[in-house]
């Protein structure tokens, strides 16, 4: 009788879905749902019972309305370019709000230099949008590395940093001014000043009270659905310069503290960076022995590499910086690649080649389609660099009885600078057979990576999802204070807990 009455409820759901927003863009065949079951990663997987695809906040607040009055669970969705299991359903069951037919650049305001989108774009369709405007517009960090598939709301859920602009303008949600939101009781708001309904344009986030925008940034999906966001946007800069050296190992000098020295000084003298990256030495003999990058090997890297990219609105300007920047570099006997891509020059490659949107797929899809990948990147103090080497090191080898058990693989990791002074030590584990038979011992793999990640170095994930966010309650990471006051915040949003079920075991506790 139980099951009965759950598909009665279902069919009751899906019919009302169905006239909201017409019978193209709902459907519970098993062949959609299954597409919908996973994201990036090769472990977790929840298949949904009902994919929909609404046109607009009016259209997702009547479905979350009904999924109130029927019980069932609401996952929304971007591009589903997720490494954590954030865009599916913990468990099978429920709804996948897919979002990506809303697509839209609603607004440019050249004179604040604010641009206004639906939240189902990519980040690529945005920035290639805005290029084309007035002067040449992007949004400064312009999103995750998987900014091709990436929608804005994913990025925001997730504190995305890695396409590029990270290391001057921070994590895309620095540059959010305001949102709407669809609330999981179905109200629509407003966040920043356009919470004013006098207000016509969005402004900032600030300026009507409390920072109500922040709750709904980095929420990876649990405290509204992001239906619109706005962005500071700046001109894109006339002038660029790249560099990038080779790290090869001194006597009695690890590498890692070298580029420690370098990138410290970097940021601590404020220079115009707009972006950094260091890869090491064990992630650069891969791409040589895969081939991915082939000046690498042309221009005989021997250890890590480091490479930078500089901006600004004169070449003096420019000139003056790249002094400043690279003489750090030279006092820490790095040597220079040659200026251009032929010569193993990555700075070039990422920022003149849009190397910025390809440089995680080298990373994450290096062993093909029948491998997978398992993210936990997390956010740290640039002086903590030694401290991971060690951590993933020292990691792989006390497992690597059962990384071989789950059909062979490892952990590994590349760093990159973020605004205003720290780094992000992006990465995970990468096995070379996702064969379901490995999920469980994968799982069980991936989320002790995580645990030590918090545990030993008190690690700051931001791109939580499913796995890692559970691991923060289940590693005694967050304190009782404070997950009370998430459970908290959480109910009162979202009293029926319909709103993405089981992250951070959150309705669980209710």
């Amino acid at each position: 009788m139980g099951v009965e009455r759950i598909m009665n409820e279902l069919q009751n759901v899906y019919e009302q879905i169905e006239n909201i927003v017409g019978t193209k863009f709902v459907s519970d065949s098993k062949p959609i749902c299954y597409s919908y079951s996973m994201n990036c990663d090769a472990v977790l997987q929840g298949i949904p019972e009902i994919v929909v695809r609404p046109g607009n906040a009016e259209e997702i607040s009547a479905i979350l309305k009904a999924a109130n009055q029927y019980g069932v669970k609401i996952i929304p969705r971007g591009g589903g370019a997720d490494l954590t299991g954030g865009a599916k359903p913990i468990g099978d069951g429920g709804i996948v709000l897919d979002l990506t037919r809303m697509n839209k650049v609603l607004d440019v305001d050249e004179r604040n230099q604010i641009v206004t989108v639906e939240t189902g774009i990519s980040w690529s369709e945005l920035c290639d949008y805005l290029s084309k405007i007035g002067v040449g517009y992007y949004t400064g960090s312009t999103g995750p590395a998987s900014g091709f598939s990436a929608t804005i709301g994913g990025g925001l859920s997730n504190n995305s940093v890695g396409g590029g602009g990270a290391a001057m303008y921070g994590a895309v949600t620095e540059q959010c001014v305001g949102l709407e939101v669809v609330l999981p009781t179905g109200e629509i708001i407003f966040t920043g000043t356009k919470a004013n309904s006098f207000c016509e344009k969005p402004l900032t986030r600030f300026g009507m009270g409390a920072d109500y925008s922040g709750i709904f940034l980095g929420d990876v999906g649990i405290h509204g659905v992001k239906t619109k966001a706005s962005f500071n946007m700046y001109p894109l800069p006339e002038y660029a310069a790249y560099g990038t050296y080779d790290i090869k190992k001194l006597q009695g000098v690890a590498p890692s503290d070298r580029v420690i020295e370098v990138m410290m000084k970097w940021q601590q003298n404020h220079l115009p960076l707009h972006d950094f990256y260091f890869w090491p030495q064990a992630y650069a003999r891969i791409l040589k022995a895969a081939n991915v990058f082939p000046p690498i090997s042309n221009a005989k890297v021997r250890g890590g590499f480091l490479f930078y990219t500089a901006v600004a609105k004169t070449q003096k300007e420019l000139d003056v910086n790249v002094e400043k920047i690279e003489k750090i570099a030279s006092d820490a006997e790095l040597r220079k690649l040659g200026d251009s891509v032929e010569e193993g020059n990555l700075g070039k490659w990422f920022y003149e080649e849009e190397g910025r949107w390809q440089w995680a797929h080298a990373y994450w899809g290096l062993s093909g389609t029948n491998a997978g990948t398992c993210g936990c990147c997390l956010k740290a103090p640039t002086y903590h660099l030694p401290d991971y080497v060690k951590l993933y090191e020292e990691w792989n080898q006390r497992n690597q009885p059962k990384l071989d058990e789950a059909g062979g693989g490892s952990a590994s990791f590349i760093v990159f600078g973020v605004h205003p002074c720290y780094i992000d030590v992006t990465g995970g584990l990468l096995f070379v057979d996702a064969d379901p038979k490995f999920r469980p011992i994968q799982y069980e793999l991936w989320r002790d990576l995580i645990i030590a990640q918090l545990k030993e170095l008190g690690g700051m994930h931001y791109w939580m999802g499913e796995i890692i966010g559970q691991a923060m309650v289940e590693s005694g990471a967050l304190s009782k204070e404070y997950y009370n006051f998430m459970i908290s915040i959480k109910k009162a949003l979202d009293p029926n807990g319909i709103l993405s079920p089981g992250k951070f075991h959150l309705t669980e506790n209710y």
